[in-house]
């Protein structure tokens, strides 16, 4: 997985002309260090949250063929959902970001924990239950997961689906429920891939299948296998 890098510096210069230079694995924490041909140096910190970017390791791993790990990935980017929803709905009634840190780490190894905790929220927060994961699906992924059960393309894709029917009105919900929340946690996570206080640096974003910065009603309803067709590789 490889993201685009255009210069910061270039791009407050003359952002007509400023195109990627290069091309960087994607990192855990979201910050790349950049020394362009120009000479700028600067920190770019990728504002995609950990669930977005989970969701498209796993679609290009379907696309190579490795339907393990593209299942794999797409559990993770489904738990990672979970915690940015309860992030966004706590930081939106006002509590403080390093408290919440602090008690999410008292759940943060236990999954059942974290999804008791999504459900609990959700139903706070909406007046409803969530959709949540068939028992067919929770068998496959324990399956593959756990068992090491090796799937086929098709049912990887049908198990991605079904996590992408999941997370979207979910996280459309939680747009509109908790607007400030998911600023504050989105802000919270750039902060948090600084080094030291006070670091200058620039943002960037890039598109992703689940996407919290694209707004366009035809690109969150498409299909994974049609998102899958229109994945951009960079080399």
């Amino acid at each position: 997985m490889r993201l685009p890098i255009v210069c910061p510096q270039c791009m407050k210069d003359d952002v007509g002309s400023a195109h990627p230079f290069t091309t960087m694995e994607w990192q855990d924490e979201g910050r790349y260090e950049i020394a362009c041909p120009k000479g700028h140096t600067a920190v770019t910190i990728l504002q995609e949250q950990k669930f977005e970017l989970l969701f498209d390791i796993g679609a290009y791993a379907l696309i190579d063929g490795y339907y393990r790990e593209a299942v794999s990935s797409f559990t993770s980017s489904l738990e990672r959902f979970y915690e940015f929803f309860i992030t966004a709905a706590f930081l939106e009634k006002g509590i403080d970001a390093a408290l919440f840190s602090k008690t999410w780490k008292l759940i943060s190894n236990q999954s059942e924990r974290q999804l008791g905790a999504f459900i609990l929220v959700y139903l706070a927060e909406l007046h409803k239950t969530p959709m949540l994961l068939s028992q067919k699906s929770i068998e496959f992924r324990n399956a593959v997961v756990h068992k090491g059960t090796i799937p086929s393309r098709e049912r990887a894709i049908e198990y991605g689906q079904e996590i992408l029917d999941q997370v979207r009105p979910a996280f459309r919900q939680a747009k509109e429920r908790c607007p400030k929340g998911v600023r504050a946690a989105i802000f919270q996570h750039m902060m948090q891939s600084r080094r030291t206080p006070g670091e200058v640096s620039g943002t960037m974003t890039t598109p992703t299948i689940i996407s919290l910065s694209r707004d366009d009603k035809s690109y969150n309803e498409r299909t994974l296998d049609d998102a899958l067709k229109e994945l951009r590789r960079w080399t």
